[in-house]
C-alpha cells in the first residue's frame, strides 16, 4: 500500500486482518491496545470528525475512565509522536484523522464493493470484486483491542466479504476452470459451515463438472450438520437442487444429452478484432444473456458468430444449440413452434411428449436450460417476435444474427447490440490475400485498392472477388477490376450461380422483398440519387413524400440495414446496395416515374442552392433565374459557414446532377444549377468541377438552342477558364456568350461578359484591349443603372491600366471600385480593390501610400479567411519591400503567398517561385483578372 501524502508524512491503516499502521511505508509498533483502538476508531471515520463519546466507546467500551478527555489527549499526543504531528487534528467536539479514506483498507474495500454493485458491465463488476477481495487478510480488526469496534464492524465486513466472494464465483463460471472454483468453495464451506449459499454453489459446481456423486454426498453432509447443530433442514433452494440431482435433470445430469450443433468453423477467419474482444467480455448468462450481431447482407454476421462460438464453446457446459431461422432467405422463415420442437428434441425430450402450444414449449425449454450454461446461436433472424419465444432465460447466452436491428429485443429484453460495418482497407486486403496470396497483392497495389473500393469493403463481395481471382490465376487483378468497373455487371460478376447463399443480388433481394410496398418504392427511387449520401429532404423530394413520411420510410430501411444512417436526417447506401437499388429502379419503375422523381430532386436542389446564394453570391440570382417550386421546403441558411458546410457535403451530388439534367434533356435545370454553383466553386477552389459543369451546360444549351442559357453557360465557362489562367479558352467561350446575347439588349449579363473579356485580354497581356472592354462594361452598367456591377467593371479597368503602366488612373479606378464595394457592403471585393490600389500606387512609386493600402487590404482578407485574395496583395507588398531595400520582409510575403497558392493549387505558384529565386528586372508575368 503506497499511502496518502500528508505533507511530509504518509500513513496507511490496515484493518482487514491483523491490525497494522505504516508511516512513510514503515510499520509503526503500537504496544498499547488503547492506542490501537484509538487509531482504528479514527481510521474508520477517516477525514471526518469523531466525537469524544464515539472515541470513548471505541477505546474503552462500556467502562470509560473518569476523565475521558484527559485520557484521550494523552493517547492522541502519543499517537502524534508515532505517526506525525499533523495526522490527528483537534476539533471542538473531538478529533479527526487526516488521511484519505482510500488509505484505510477497510474503507477502500467497502467503496470498491459499492462500485462493483453499481457496475452495469459484468466484466467490470468482476474486475472490481477481484480487486476488492485481493485486500482481504483474514479476520477483520484482529489485534485492534476494541470489542466494541469488533462487534460493530466485524460482522459487517465479513458479510460483505462473503457476499462479494459469491458474486465473483458466479461471474467466474465459464471463465475459470470448475476445479479451481470447487477448491475455493471447499475451503470456504470449511470456514463458514453454516452458510448455505456457499454450499449450494459447491454442489452446483460439482454437478456441473460431472461429479454428481460428490455433489450428492456434500448435500448429505450439510443436511446432517444442520440437523445436529440447529435441528433444521437445508433451505428451499438447496432442497430443490437436491431433487434435480436425484432426478438427473438435464441441466445437471452427467448422462443428459449435451447438444453440439455449431456449424463448421470459418476457415481463415479475418479481422473483427474489436467485435471479438467485445464478445469475449460477455460472460454466460446473467444480465448480458442476449447479444445481437446486426448488419447488412454479406457483412459477415454469421461468420463472426460461428467463429466466436467455436472459440468459447468450452465455457458452456450445457452445450451449443444452433438454428438458421431463415429470416431473410429464399426459404420460408422458421416459425417459433418449429424451432422450439427442434431444440427440445436436441435436448432429449421425446417427440411424443412435446407440448402442443408455443407457450408451453417455450416454458419447457426454459426449464430444461435453466442454469445449464448453454450457448444458443440463432442465425438470420427476421424480427424480435421470431426470437423471443426461443430465449432460454438466465444462466445461458444467446447470440442472434440479423439484417434487422431488432430494436425491440434491445429495448425490452436487454439485448446487447454489436453492429457490423464493412471492413477497413487493412482487413479487406488481408481477406483478399487469403484467396490470391500476398505476392499477387504486393505486385498490384493500385488494383488491390480499387478492387477493395469496388467491392465496398463488403466481406462477401471481397471473398467472391478473391475466389474469382484465384480461379483465373492467369488474369491480373487489374483485369478483375476492369470487369467490376461496369456497374451494370458488377453484381453479376460477384456471384456463384450454383450457390444462392453467395449470390449478392439474391442476398439483397431477400431483404428488399421483406419490405412493405411503400418502403420498397422508396428504396428503389433512392437508387436515382447520384451522391454517396443524401439528406432526408432530398430523399423526400425523390419520393414525392412529406418529410415525416420520408423519415418513417428511411427508418424502416435503416432498421433492415438497407440504408446506413451516419447522422440525424442523413443517410447513405452501402456501395453495392446502391448498385442494387439502381438496378431495381430501372427494372421495376416506369420511365415516367423515374423522370418525375429526378425533376423533383433537381427542383429541390436548385431551390436550396438559390437559398444558399443569398449569402454566398446574391448577384447570381438574376431575373433569368426562375425556378419551379420545390417539392419539399428548401434548406434555409442563416450563416455563410452553414452554406459552405452544406455544399461540401452535397458537392458530389450537385456536380453529378448537372450531368443528369443535361442527359435527360433538361437544359434549363443544367445551366441554372451550374451557374448557381459557381460561387461555391470559386470560394472552395473546385476548379475542375467548375469547368466540367459549365462545359456540360454549354453543350446542353447549345444543342437545345437556348440562347439565354447559352449566354449564362458560356460566360460561366469563360470565368472558370480565367480562374485557371487559360485565356485562349476563356476568350472562345466568352465570344460564344457574347454572340448568343447579340439581341440589341444590354443586361447585367452583358456587363459580366464584357468584364470577363477584359479579364481574358488582361491575362494575355493585351492591356489596351482589356481596358476597352472594361470601360465598355462600366458604361453599360451605368446606363442600365446596374450599380452592383459598376465596381466589378472598374476593378478590371484598374487592372488593365496597371498593365499599361497608367498607374495614377489605375489607382483612381481602383479607389472608386473600393468605395463602391464598401457602400454595397461587399467586404471581400472592397479588399481586392484596395489591393489594386496598392499595386497601382506601388507602380507609381508612391510607396508609403501603397504599403498602407496593401496592409489594410491584407488585414481585411485575413479577417475574412479569404486566403485566395491574399496572394496578389502579398506579391505586391513583397515587390514594394524589395524595391525599398527590405528584402527580408519581401521574402516573407512571397513565401507566404507561395504556401497559399500551392495549397489551393493556384497556377501563380511558378511566378512566385521566380520572385523568390531572383530579383525581377521587369514586371512579373500577367496574372488572372481580379474579377473573373
Amino acid at each position: 500500500m503506497r499511502g496518502a501524502n500528508l505533507g511530509a508524512t504518509t500513513i496507511d491503516i490496515r484493518l482487514l486482518g491483523p491490525f497494522q499502521a505504516l508511516v512513510d511505508g514503515s510499520p509503526v509498533v503500537l504496544t498499547s491496545s488503547r492506542q490501537r483502538a484509538l487509531l482504528a476508531t479514527l481510521a474508520l471515520s477517516a477525514g471526518r470528525l469523531v466525537t469524544i463519546d464515539a472515541l470513548a466507546r471505541g477505546v474503552w467500551g462500556e467502562a470509560p475512565p473518569a476523565h475521558i478527555r484527559g485520557s484521550l489527549q494523552t493517547y492522541v499526543m502519543r499517537l502524534r509522536r508515532l505517526c506525525g504531528e499533523d495526522t490527528v487534528v483537534t476539533e471542538p467536539d473531538g478529533y479527526r484523522l487526516v488521511v484519505d479514506p482510500s488509505r484505510v483498507d477497510a474503507l477502500r474495500f467497502l467503496r470498491t464493493l459499492d462500485q462493483a454493485a453499481a457496475a452495469t458491465e459484468p466484466a467490470q463488476r468482476r474486475d472490481l470484486l477481484t480487486s476488492a477481495l485481493a485486500g482481504w487478510g483474514g479476520t477483520p480488526l484482529e489485534g485492534v483491542g476494541s470489542p466494541a469496534l469488533t462487534a460493530e464492524w466485524g460482522p459487517l465486513l465479513t458479510e460483505r466479504y462473503l457476499f462479494a466472494v459469491e458474486q465473483r464465483i458466479d461471474l467466474d463460471a465459464g471463465l475459470v476452470p470448475d476445479a479451481r472454483i470447487i477448491a475455493e468453495l471447499t475451503d470456504l464451506v470449511a470456514q463458514h459451515p453454516l452458510r448455505e449459499s456457499l454450499w449450494e454453489r459447491l454442489v452446483r459446481a460439482l454437478a456441473r463438472s460431472g461429479r454428481r456423486a460428490e455433489a450428492l454426498a456434500r448435500y448429505a453432509g450439510l443436511r446432517a450438520l444442520l440437523a445436529d447443530e440447529l435441528g433444521v433442514e437445508p433451505g428451499e433452494s438447496l432442497r430443490r437442487l437436491h431433487a434435480e440431482l436425484l432426478a438427473a435433470d438435464t441441466g445437471l445430469a452427467v448422462g443428459a444429452t449435451v447438444p453440439r450443433q455449431l456449424p463448421f468453423d470459418v476457415a481463415g477467419f479475418t479481422g473483427r478484432e474489436p467485435e471479438l474482444a467485445e464478445l469475449d467480455r460477455l460472460p454466460p448468462g446473467g444480465a448480458s444473456g442476449i447479444v445481437v450481431i446486426e448488419g447488412t447482407a454479406g457483412v459477415g454476421k454469421t461468420s463472426l458468430a460461428v467463429h466466436w462460438s467455436h472459440r468459447v464453446r468450452d465455457r458452456f457446459a450445457g452445450g451449443q444449440l444452433f438454428l438458421d431461422l431463415r429470416g431473410h432467405s429464399a426459404d420460408t422463415p422458421v416459425t417459433p413452434d418449429t424451432a422450439l420442437a427442434g431444440f427440445l428434441r436436441a435436448l432429449g425430450v421425446p417427440p411424443e411428449t412435446l407440448p402442443s402450444t408455443v407457450e408451453e414449449r417455450s416454458a419447457l425449454l426454459r426449464s430444461r436450460l435453466a442454469g445449464s450454461r448453454t450457448l444458443m446461436l440463432l442465425d438470420n433472424a427476421r424480427d424480435a417476435d421470431q426470437v423471443r419465444p426461443l430465449l432460454p432465460g438466465t444462466g445461458n447466452l444467446v447470440v442472434v444474427t440479423s439484417r434487422n436491428q431488432l430494436r425491440g429485443l434491445v429495448a425490452r429484453d436487454g439485448a446487447r447490440r454489436i453492429a457490423l460495418r464493412s471492413f477497413d482497407d487493412r482487413d479487406a486486403a488481408a481477406l483478399l490475400a487469403g484467396s490470391v496470396g500476398p505476392q499477387r497483392l504486393a505486385a498490384e497495389p493500385g488494383a488491390v485498392a480499387e478492387l477493395v473500393e469496388l467491392c465496398g469493403r463488403l466481406p462477401l463481395a471481397l471473398a467472391l472477388a478473391g475466389e474469382r481471382a484465384s480461379r483465373f490465376s492467369g488474369v491480373s487483378l487489374a483485369g478483375i477490376v476492369e470487369e467490376l468497373r461496369d456497374q451494370r455487371l458488377r453484381l453479376d460478376t460477384l456471384r456463384d450461380p450454383q450457390d444462392a447463399g453467395t449470390d449478392l443480388r439474391a442476398a439483397f433481394s431477400w431483404s428488399y422483398k421483406a419490405l412493405r410496398p411503400a418502403a420498397a418504392r422508396f428504396f428503389r427511387l433512392l437508387g436515382l440519387h447520384p451522391g454517396h449520401g443524401f439528406s432526408l429532404s432530398a430523399a423526400a423530394a425523390l419520393a414525392g413524400a412529406g418529410l415525416q413520411e420520408a423519415r418513417e420510410l428511411a427508418d424502416q430501411l435503416a432498421a433492415a440495414h438497407l440504408l446506413n444512417q451516419p447522422g440525424t436526417d442523413r443517410y447513405q447506401f452501402h456501395d453495392l446496395l446502391r448498385v442494387y437499388a439502381a438496378e431495381l429502379v430501372e427494372t421495376e419503375t416506369t420511365e415516367t416515374e423515374r423522370e418525375a422523381a429526378l425533376r423533383r430532386l433537381l427542383d429541390w436542389y436548385l431551390a436550396t442552392v438559390a437559398e444558399a446564394n443569398k449569402l454566398v453570391r446574391p448577384d447570381l440570382l438574376t431575373d433569368d433565374i426562375t425556378l419551379d417550386p420545390a417539392p419539399v421546403p428548401a434548406v434555409r441558411f442563416t450563416q455563410h459557414e452553414q452554406t459552405i458546410a452544406w455544399y461540401a457535403t452535397e458537392r458530389p451530388a450537385l456536380t453529378a446532377l448537372v450531368g443528369v439534367a443535361a442527359g435527360h434533356g433538361w437544359p434549363a435545370h443544367a445551366w441554372k444549377l451550374a451557374w448557381l454553383l459557381r460561387g461555391f466553386f470559386a470560394e472552395r477552389h473546385d476548379r475542375d468541377d467548375w469547368i466540367t459543369t459549365a462545359r456540360t451546360a454549354v453543350t446542353a444549351t447549345r444543342e437545345a438552342g437556348d440562347r439565354t442559357g447559352l449566354q449564362y453557360s458560356a460566360n460561366n465557362l469563360g470565368s472558370a477558364y480565367l480562374r485557371t489562367l487559360q485565356p485562349d479558352k476563356a476568350l472562345e467561350a466568352l465570344e460564344e456568350a457574347r454572340a448568343a446575347s447579340e439581341t440589341g439588349e444590354n443586361t447585367a449579363l452583358t456587363v459580366a461578359i464584357l468584364s470577363n473579356l477584359a479579364g481574358a485580354y488582361y491575362v494575355r497581356a493585351e492591356y489596351a484591349e482589356a481596358e476597352r472592354h472594361a470601360l465598355q462594361a462600366v458604361h453599360v452598367a451605368r446606363d442600365q443603372g446596374q450599380r452592383t456591377f459598376v465596381p466589378h467593371a472598374l476593378l478590371n479597368v484598374s487592372a488593365s491600366r496597371i498593365g499599361l503602366h497608367d498607374y495614377d488612373h489605375a489607382a483612381e479606378a481602383a479607389q472608386a471600385a473600393h468605395e463602391a464595394f464598401a457602400e454595397l457592403g461587399d467586404r471581400y471585393h472592397a479588399a481586392l480593390a484596395l489591393g489594386n490600389v496598392a499595386e497601382a500606387l506601388e507602380g507609381a512609386g508612391r510607396h508609403d501610400e501603397a504599403e498602407k493600402a496593401g496592409l489594410e487590404a491584407l488585414a481585411e482578407l485575413k479577417e475574412l479567411n479569404a486566403d485566395y485574395g491574399t496572394i496578389d496583395v502579398r506579391i505586391t507588398l513583397g515587390r514594394l519591400n524589395h524595391r525599398t531595400g527590405r528584402t527580408g520582409e519581401a521574402g516573407a510575403h512571397w513565401a507566404e503567398a507561395l504556401t497559399v497558392s500551392q495549397r489551393l493549387g493556384d497556377p501563380r505558384s511558378t511566378e512566385i517561385q521566380a520572385l523568390l529565386a531572383t530579383v525581377p528586372v521587369e514586371r512579373p508575368p500577367a496574372r488572372d483578372a481580379p474579377y473573373p
